[in-house]
């Protein structure tokens, strides 16, 4: 019986550049809730950012936000991992210095920015619509920073390698689409938070299934038993999936046909 289903967002269960969540998947994720089946919204994005995306249901579900670094489940934080620092300052030097990088640091409701360009600080607050706060000195963060996020547009695979070898010793590195990659502390990524999930609700691999499309999904489909790699997943993620779809809806609809029961 599954008891848990994960999708990642972007690219997965938003396909074609959607912004928005069809009234198909909101039913679904209904339907789940009545099955005793918890969905959860695994995903790069800001806690606040995906309230207000899945906002129909919002209380009715889990978030694994910032690519693992804070888990919330029933408006508790069960989880957050913090940049150290110091750790956290050398990166943001480093960001600054390169001159086609923006740089982004989440908070645990906000994201901070210090936009080298208006366009930039135009597209965080008008497109991608997470709580913003502008400061005129980004080293001055008032609070613990779970995340920090380069934006290069189109080019984050580009960009990928340096910054791996930069810091991929000290932190998680990891694409979060075709623009943007993102650090994380050590011990963040995805599959840790369906860790978090599932040690939370006492429930085992055999009971969750997840889908994913990009690096940054990868660990969390190494934590469930039915993976699916959806849309143009990476070749490396529709190996550690082993199951590919079309679309997430057309899998849940599956599910929620056989009553959560599993049949290959």
């Amino acid at each position: 019986m599954i008891k848990l289903i994960a999708s990642d967002l972007d690219g997965t269960l938003l396909q074609n550049g959607a912004r928005t969540l069809s009234d198909t998947v909101i039913e679904q994720i209904k339907q789940l809730k009545k099955m005793g089946i918890l969905f959860v919204a695994a995903s790069g994005r800001q806690y606040t950012n995906l309230r207000r995306l899945f906002e129909p249901v919002c209380d009715e579900i889990a978030y694994v936000c910032e690519n693992g670094a804070m888990v919330v489940y029933k408006g508790k934080i069960l989880h957050k991992d913090v940049f150290e620092r110091e750790l956290a300052e050398e990166i943001l030097h480093s960001i600054l210095k390169k001159e086609r990088a923006e740089l982004v640091v989440s908070g645990e409701k906000t994201v901070y920015l210090q936009p080298k360009t208006e366009d930039f600080r135009k597209y965080m607050i008008d497109f991608v619509k997470n709580n913003t706060t502008i400061l005129p000195d980004i080293f001055q963060v008032p609070e613990d920073m779970i995340k920090i996020s380069v934006y290069e547009e189109n080019s984050a695979e580009f960009i990928a390698p340096f910054w791996k070898k930069a810091f991929g010793d000290r932190a998680t590195v990891v694409t979060s689409g075709l623009s943007w990659l993102d650090m994380m502390p050590m011990s963040a990524d995805k599959g840790n938070g369906i860790r978090v999930l599932k040690r939370h609700l006492l429930i085992t691999e055999e009971e969750c299934a997840a889908f994913g499309d990009n690096f940054n999904d990868l660990e969390m489909l190494q934590e469930v038993a039915y993976g699916f790699a959806v849309g143009s997943a990476k070749k490396e993620v529709r190996q550690t999936a082993g199951r590919t779809a079309q679309t997430v809806e057309a899998v849940l609809e599956k599910i929620i046909e056989q009553g959560g029961n599993w049949y290959e």
